[in-house]
């Protein structure tokens, strides 16, 4: 006779699905934007133009994200990520039929419309599912998931290529291969259906600094993944190198989330939050410095990718230390609105920057970010108004 799940064992399980829900959502989007810019550059499009379709993704995630929270109430979790995850593989199919600039963005649209679903609802578990004492060492873990799906996707790049329709069938298909995992776990996933409704932008009041570290995030995401292989064949760098340069980039995440996470268990969230910013504005003022030193241009790459990672990091820990239950959906939903801001102003910002500046536009434009991001939580840590 089979006894019945621990709540320490259910939470695990809960734990497995929103890391699983977490990777494929990252790399969807690891995986599309740099493709698609490659798409669009071969095609003859400007950096301006690449940056206005790469925006198409989080002006769905920030239409979307306010009408998550009250569907994961009506009909559930799980039903949600199901479904955002089976049309998440339809559009990134679709994606790879078309080299329609229009089309291409009204299917980017979908793609933030669908994952947009999937973070909710696992940033959702993950906080309400870890302890408090371990809170940063399991969302680091949860960042890591996401780093990787984020570096998994160009490195798809390196092997696939990106003149054939191989990326966007492994895509879909990665998407399909994860729903058999939600739905056998889909038990011991936690349930929001007694929460009363709480308006997401309450948060922009009660956490600017979290929703601003989420914003800033999104936008160096964005800036990243639809520009940095524009940045890199301006500067004289190879396809496959800017490939692998982005991806570890991006992978500097899975190595130091679980470390930066672990240390703001025992010293304070805020302070590594602005030590991140400060390591994130150094970072970005020595790429051009390295550029053409492959070691130390790879080396740098890494550690900027995971302080930037960072800020996610400790916003999110901090979300669950304050927040839980309906609040904390409302939360998450707002942290997708951040995001989803973040994201839509990153890559056209950027782009304009390059247009204006050139190769020094893209990194002067990162520098600036996080600057503002240092400055703007020491500010607000100073003052104690609110945290």
């Amino acid at each position: 006779m089979s006894q019945p799940s621990s709540p320490a064992a259910a939470a695990r399980a809960g734990i497995i699905g929103a890391i699983a829900c977490a990777t494929i959502f990252s790399l969807t989007i690891g995986l599309t934007y740099p493709l698609l810019s490659f798409v669009l550059e071969a095609a003859g499009h400007d950096k301006t133009a690449i940056g206005l379709n790469a925006a198409m993704t989080p002006i769905g995630v920030l239409l979307a994200s306010p009408f998550y929270p009250r569907l994961v109430r009506r009909v559930g979790a799980w039903p949600v990520a199901v479904v955002c995850l089976a049309v998440s593989g339809l559009v990134i199919a679709l994606l790879g039929l078309t080299q329609s600039f229009v089309a291409i963005m009204a299917l980017r649209f979908c793609l933030g419309v669908v994952d947009v679903g999937v973070f909710i609802v696992s940033e959702t578990w993950i906080n309400q599912l870890a302890s408090p004492r371990s809170r940063g060492r399991v969302i680091g873990l949860y960042a890591t998931a996401l780093s990787a799906g984020f570096g998994l996707g160009p490195l798809i790049l390196s092997f696939a290529g990106v003149e054939s329709y191989w990326p966007f069938a492994i895509g879909a298909g990665l998407c399909g291969a994860a729903i058999p995992l939600v739905l056998a776990i889909r038990r011991d996933m936690p349930s929001f259906a007694e929460d009363s409704p709480t308006s997401s932008w309450a948060f922009l009041r009660r956490a600017p600094v979290l929703l601003a570290a989420v914003a800033a995030f999104a936008f160096w995401d964005a800036a990243i993944l639809a520009l940095f292989p524009v940045y890199g064949l301006e500067s004289g760098l190879g396809v496959g190198f800017i490939a692998i340069a982005l991806s570890v980039c991006i992978l500097g995440n899975t190595f130091l989330q679980i470390p930066l996470g672990w240390a703001s268990d025992r010293t304070s969230r805020r302070g590594m939050m602005i030590l991140c910013a400060c390591l994130g504005v150094a970072g970005a003022l020595a790429l051009p410095a390295v550029v053409h030193s492959p070691a130390l241009f790879l080396s740098v790459l890494f550690v900027w990718g995971a302080v930037a990672g960072g800020l996610y990091t400790m916003a999110m820990s901090e979300l669950g230390d304050r927040f839980e239950g309906g609040e904390l959906v409302a939360g998450n939903a707002a942290f997708a609105l951040a995001f989803g801001i973040g994201g839509v102003v990153g890559a056209p910002a950027t782009g304009v920057a390059m247009e204006l500046a050139g190769t020094s536009g893209f990194s002067l434009t990162l520098a600036a970010l996080f600057l503002f991001i240092a400055v703007f939580a020491f500010w607000r840590q100073r003052s104690r108004s609110a945290p």
